[in-house]
């Protein structure tokens, strides 16, 4: 059954103050959603794109923010800015884009991960580009060397664990150590965790040396902090259930799509309501469209994509209408509550939800690091 909370839930809940956090690289929310639901309060969010702000404010206004580079950004500012002292922060939370390192494209079709991004300029849609981002993830570490939290956790692409990534994967775990942490990472699926969507990524959790010893925990039982999968799969047919549909968008989306190539060329070809995902590199003359899909009603979504979710690339179709998904269902698949404000054009908004961490699956981690290491410190110290 897909677990759906509001916006009114989440305010409930963080305001418990199980645990406080600062989250980097925040988009529009969807792990601060994890936390709140988890019961965390923010103290802090960074993210350099205005457009992301504006939705993260939409939704948890009053928010202590910074919307620069990360690069520009110190731990001393910080805790100017919030009042937190070194060692007070119990989590600090960040994905930093590694787009480098995607399994999305035309290297990970042929079976190949490599660092051919390194140094290159990325731009996104509000214009703005970064450059060498492989280097944000140490960016990351260096603020978090500063406010010294209690615990990290970190979001990235799948493919930074093979091929040649496997070295940037391995630096990583090296900076956790050599500033003063043990760490361990593992790949999860966000569709065993309650998420309507097949989401494969890597998470990395950290904890401070200081807090393992209070604890009791060793590298050795580090890896059992991870919550187990929950065995039952939410389907889109279970996530849909009352949904509201908004007519204009349903025929805007159909519109649009049926002049595509993609459409034309390929979709044309694929059967509609198929029992399980099936790909337009299977129906297309050439072999090409291999990012269109067509999902099941009976399975999770595949993965959703910042470039996918606009409404004229290739990405998820529905598995009955000639269209991509529609705003209301991209927040059923993301694992968004319904009434989550959105801001921007379609296709900004949609891409925000192609970016973001589907929080039931940051809660479930998120869950199990207060569970095991907060919760029982907090405990220790009497609070």
């Amino acid at each position: 059954m897909y677990f759906q909370y509001t916006l009114k839930d989440l305010q409930e809940r963080s305001s418990k103050k199980e645990f406080n956090y600062i989250t980097f690289f925040a988009g529009g929310g969807g792990s601060s959603c994890a936390y709140k639901l988890a019961g965390g309060d923010v103290r802090y969010m960074n993210e350099f794109q205005q457009i992301h702000v504006d939705t993260y404010l939409k939704n948890f206004p009053n928010t202590v923010h910074e919307c620069k580079d990360i690069k520009q950004v110190t731990g001393k500012g910080i805790m100017e800015l919030t009042g937190l002292k070194p060692y007070e922060l119990d989590l600090l939370d960040g994905s930093p884009p590694c787009s480098a390192f995607s399994m999305c494209g035309t290297l990970a079709r042929e079976g190949t991960v490599h660092s051919d991004g390194f140094g290159k300029t990325k731009q996104y849609s509000d214009g703005k580009t970064v450059t060498n981002i492989e280097d944000l993830f140490f960016e990351f570490l260096r603020v978090a060397n500063v406010i010294r939290p209690k615990t990290i956790i970190a979001e990235n692409v799948e493919g930074l664990t093979v091929g040649e990534a496997k070295q940037y994967f391995n630096k990583i775990q090296n900076t956790f150590e050599d500033i003063g942490y043990q760490v361990v990472a593992k790949v999860h699926d966000c569709s065993q965790f309650g998420v309507p969507q097949r989401r494969r990524r890597v998470f990395f959790m950290g904890v401070r040396n200081d807090i393992m010893d209070t604890v009791g925990l060793n590298f050795m039982t580090l890896s059992s902090l991870f919550p187990e999968p929950n065995n039952s799969i939410t389907t889109l047919q279970g996530a849909f259930d009352g949904l509201q549909y908004d007519n204009d968008e349903v025929e805007m989306l159909t519109r649009m799509w049926k002049e595509t190539a993609y459409y034309k060329q390929t979709c044309v070809l694929m059967p509609r309501n198929p029992e399980k995902v099936i790909t337009g590199t299977d129906y297309h003359p050439k072999g090409w469209h291999f990012n269109l899909k067509i999902a099941s009603e009976f399975q999770p979504s595949p993965t959703i994509t910042a470039m996918g979710a606009t409404e004229k690339t290739a990405g998820v179709c529905h598995w009955n209408d000639d269209r991509k998904f529609t705003l209301g269902e991209l927040k059923r698949v993301t694992s968004l509550p319904d009434d989550f404000k959105l801001t921007g054009k379609w296709e900004q908004k949609s891409e925000r939800m192609g970016r973001m961490v589907p929080p039931l699956m940051m809660k479930a981690v998120a869950d199990a690091i207060y569970e095991r290491v907060l919760k029982p410190y907090k405990e220790l110290n009497n609070g």
